[in-house]
């Protein structure tokens, strides 16, 4: 996972300079998995080659509002810098933990969809998941904790309408697996393809997706 890199002291009339430099230190496992506060090396990339290393330390973790952040301090090329990722991403991009999940919508999806989807979740005793969608004519983002039963309404609002929704589903991969394998027994006609559609929601909405953290 590459996050941008920042000067500690960076004037505001030169962020979109800095930016176009594109200065990224490299997060891996082995730094994420530890939040101990210990001296770290991150590699630094510029434009995707690399250009050094970020000599510093592992703050940890730092909330800002309802917002935590993985925070490293140090120096490059003798200038002190901070990295600071949020630690949803970081969480999901390495497997670490169950994130909320995330449903991406058209703003008006077909009434008979909505009908189908509805007995599917009778079928299973989920009809108090219907408030998860809201209703046809709401907006195009959901968001709901990382359960199994909410998993299970996601996928089959997936299933019944289809490329109209995308999905961001932050469960760990072990945890996606078993509720997918639970509601598969219940409902054998499912494409296995809804599992591989768990994560596609890259390029969806991200701008309404960021408005909602901040909340």
């Amino acid at each position: 996972m590459e996050v941008y890199v920042f000067p500690e002291f960076l004037p505001t009339d030169q962020i979109e300079a800095w930016l176009a430099r594109d200065l990224r230190a490299e997060l891996n496992r082995s730094l994420v998995s530890d939040l101990t506060p210990r001296p770290v090396q991150l590699p630094l990339l510029e434009g995707g080659e690399l250009r050094g290393f970020l000599e510093g330390r592992l703050v940890g973790l730092e909330e800002r509002g309802p917002l935590r952040f993985l925070v490293v301090e140090g120096t490059f090329q003798g200038q002190p810098m901070r990295v600071a990722a949020e630690w949803e991403e970081v969480a999901r991009s390495f497997d670490l933990e169950d994130t909320p999940l995330y449903l991406w919508r058209a703003r008006r999806l077909p009434e008979e969809k909505w009908e189908a989807w509805r007995a599917d979740l009778d079928q299973l005793g989920l009809a108090d998941k219907a408030v998860l969608l809201g209703d046809p004519e709401g907006g195009p983002l959901c968001r709901a904790e990382p359960t199994q039963e909410n998993a299970w309404a996601f996928w089959l609002a997936a299933w019944r309408f289809g490329s109209r929704v995308a999905l961001d589903l932050g469960m760990r991969r072990a945890s996606l697996e078993r509720a997918f394998t639970a509601l598969k027994e219940r409902l054998p006609q499912l494409p296995d393809s809804l599992l591989k559609r768990s994560r596609e929601a890259e390029g969806w909405g991200k701008e309404e997706l960021r408005e909602l953290r901040a909340k």
